[in-house]
């Protein structure tokens, strides 16, 4: 009789290439757990700071904690884009690990399944905390000087878009990984190509729903929630006066200030704090089909290289 040769037992296992992943990439586990308990614990000393000793319900009046924190959140996509392009993928391919474990009865598509799904498991878990933490924070304070919800940092790091950014990294990455095959060059092309797409759709971000469009006093009011667009006077034929406003306190001294530009109204072109969320959920949508087309175009680039 002939012996069979089995495959070792971690490989024919369904999950034993879940744990390969695990304990290859512990070290970069262990540094983002790292990280999301560091983000925890600078959203309370940021939250106590703000709040003093007096307990809950004070005004926050200091955000700087807050905008830190955003802002670190903020670098998260390029950072975990290149590491997915370098050391998850492009090193595994240039080291040839990756081809040894084909070898082993794990399909290419097997091993890239794995490659991605574990750390979307960890990325997606941390992420989810350090949101929720970041939105209890921000949405704490009762003064007006909490930051915007337009601005960059509590845009991405207060809603889903933030986590959508870090699968699109991951996404990215992989695909880097397997065009370039080189560890540094993946590393590279991944941080730029995330990079590229954030400040694209930041720069077109107010496009991606409709605008509204207040005139009269309303629009010399302005509220603090509104993110403006554009702001200005027109003239009785309709022509735009750039530049010029009026910003009053009373429509009486509106009307004047009208008639003393030489305007016949005021208009601007805002969105209110209501669409938030049809932006949040509009900018993730994108985001999140731009990763799965780049997964999608990773998996065929895998398939046809390893026919």
């Amino acid at each position: 009789m002939t012996a069979l040769t089995l495959p070792p037992r971690r490989l024919r296992d369904p999950h034993g290439l879940t744990w390969s992943v695990l304990r290859v990439h512990r070290t970069a586990l262990w540094v983002w757990a790292a990280v999301v308990a560091a983000g925890v614990g600078g959203l309370l000393w940021s939250y106590r700071q703000a709040t003093g000793n007096a307990g809950d319900g004070l005004p926050l009046d200091d955000f700087a904690g807050l905008r830190l924190a955003g802002s670190a959140i903020l670098l998260l996509p390029p950072v975990v884009a290149a590491f997915a392009g370098g050391a998850l993928i492009g090193r595994e391919l240039e080291n040839g690990t990756a081809a040894l474990a084909w070898t082993q009865s794990v399909s290419p598509a097997r091993w890239l399944a794995a490659k991605l799904a574990v750390p979307a498991v960890a990325l997606t878990a941390g992420m989810t905390v350090l949101t929720l933490l970041f939105r209890w924070v921000w949405t704490s304070g009762t003064s007006g000087a909490a930051p915007g919800w337009y601005e960059k940092d509590v845009f991405f790091a207060g809603g889903p878009v933030g986590l959508a950014y870090v699968l699109l990294g991951l996404a990215l990455g992989a695909l880097s990984g397997l065009l370039m095959r080189r560890t540094l060059s993946g590393l590279g092309f991944a941080s730029f190509a995330t990079v590229l797409v954030h400040f694209t759709l930041v720069t077109f971000r107010s496009r991606l729903w409709p605008t509204t469009r207040w005139t009269g006093f309303e629009a010399a009011r302005l509220p603090a929630s509104a993110d403006r667009i554009e702001v200005g006077l027109v003239t009785a034929a309709g022509k735009p006066l750039s530049g010029t406003q009026c910003n009053m306190d009373a429509p009486r001294e509106f009307e004047q200030c009208l008639r003393d530009m030489g305007a016949a109204d005021a208009y601007a072109v805002v969105h209110p704090a209501s669409h938030y969320w049809p932006l949040q959920f509009v900018e993730s949508g994108i985001v999140l089909a731009l990763a799965a087309l780049a997964c999608v175009a990773a998996f065929a680039l895998l398939r046809r290289r390893a026919a």
